[in-house]
């Protein structure tokens, strides 16, 4: 004999699956919301992250104690009695020895290849992307005046460059096309070729952001005290 259906057995079926529908749309939801939550926990962690890179190191974490106040106060001190003592020829004085202590022979070439006024041919290696958008430099600074200066380490010239960069002694201005024979030597140096290798996309060509380095007004007046013109009157008796 035939078991009789029953009607709440014709309810309990879309029943059960809307449950289970509902329980799968939740639970896609939470996938989403955990997703989200994520990718912003992400971005509020880069954010804070380059806010802390842009303030700069806070210095030690450890509580400073009494032996280090000995041993920095008397220092602090006597800096700050100098500085009330110090003329304007002084405190220059002081600067240049400071200076004179982070440079190495290279750099000190560098500074004298430009002491004349000149200004020479630098160049920044950088990809580009199919939509047009810039990557970040496969090389930076790259100069002729490693090999003009006759540096011992021409091919450290980058370096040189973004460190006296970095101590204010020489600058960087815009494109000259009376150096466009400069450019041309410098984008054939084996360190620009091998940057520029690495930032070719296939068949795009890497983008050469052409500029021109020389001493700032810091290094030239560091020359100049160093070297002083004898028909200036600077010079010692």
């Amino acid at each position: 004999m035939a078991r009789p259906v029953r009607p709440t057995a014709l309810v309990r079926l879309p029943a059960t699956a809307l449950r289970t529908g509902a329980r799968v749309g939740l639970g896609v939801a939470g996938w989403w919301e955990r997703q989200t939550m994520s990718l912003l926990g992400s971005r509020i962690d880069h954010a804070r992250e380059r806010r802390e890179l842009a303030a700069g190191p806070s210095g030690p974490s450890y509580p400073p104690t009494r032996k280090d106040a000995d041993e920095l106060g008397p220092r602090m001190r006597a800096l700050l009695d100098r500085a009330l003592a110090n003329t304007p020829a002084d405190s220059s004085l002081d600067l240049y020895h400071r200076i004179l202590d982070q440079i190495g022979p290279d750099e000190a070439r560098i500074i004298g290849a430009l002491s004349d006024g000149h200004a020479s041919a630098l160049l920044h290696v950088r990809p580009l992307s199919p939509a047009g958008i810039l990557g970040d430099p496969t090389l930076e600074n790259a100069s002729l005046i490693g090999k003009l200066a006759n540096v011992s380490l021409p091919q450290l010239t980058p370096q040189y460059v973004t460190h006296l960069l970095a101590l204010g002694l020489v600058q960087i201005g815009p494109e000259r096309s009376s150096l466009k024979d400069d450019y041309q030597i410098l984008m054939a140096d084996p360190g620009v070729l091998k940057a520029s290798k690495r930032a070719s996309r296939g068949p795009i060509a890497p983008r050469y952001e052409k500029h021109t380095l020389r001493l700032s007004p810091l290094g030239r007046s560091l020359w100049e005290a160093c070297f002083p013109d004898p028909g200036s009157g600077t010079a010692d008796a």
